[in-house]
């Protein structure tokens, strides 16, 4: 995802929420990244994830509250748009060689163990567990409380280790 391709997607006459833009995209692309692939675990996907990320964030440029961090806001966004990609993927049939090497297997076993969470608890486990995220920052982006995102992680862990019975 390159800046280009955003700003190619953006009106003329817009330049300097254009650069504002492209200086959020700066400081922000990486983390974006990290979080849609946790979330999607698809390259197309995330690549696409990512350039609707931006182009909302330059939509609602001028709704952005400067008292909030910046992260955190892209993030929300691009929570919001990992979890429009989920609701519009179709199941697929993933193939396994039995043959691999057990981690990857292990690896599987617990993508499609959070994959078969609710919503809320999967993202909360995804932003937290997985990308290292403070509750704090969890509840900033997925609209919800701290103490409502530590509620969420106990009850996804309970539920992956009923789930994966002690496999992992």
């Amino acid at each position: 995802m390159t800046a280009e391709a955003v700003m190619n997607e953006i009106p003329k006459g817009k330049a300097a929420d254009a650069a504002g833009l492209e200086e959020i995209m700066r400081t922000t692309e990486r983390r974006v990244a990290q979080v849609a692939w946790a979330i999607l675990g698809n390259v197309e996907d995330v690549k696409d994830a990512m350039q609707d990320t931006y182009l909302r964030a330059f939509r609602h440029l001028r709704r952005y509250d400067t008292s909030r961090d910046l992260t955190a806001w892209v993030v929300a966004i691009a929570v919001n748009v990992c979890r429009d990609v989920l609701k519009k993927r179709r199941p697929t049939l993933e193939l396994v060689d039995t043959a691999q090497h057990s981690r990857i297997h292990d690896n599987l076993m617990l993508r499609r163990a959070i994959d078969s969470l609710p919503e809320k608890e999967r993202m909360a486990v995804i932003l937290h567990d997985v990308e290292g995220m403070t509750s704090e920052e969890v509840a900033a982006a997925i609209g919800n409380t701290a103490a409502t995102v530590r509620v969420q992680l106990s009850r996804a862990r309970a539920k992956l280790r009923q789930l994966l019975g002690g496999r992992l």
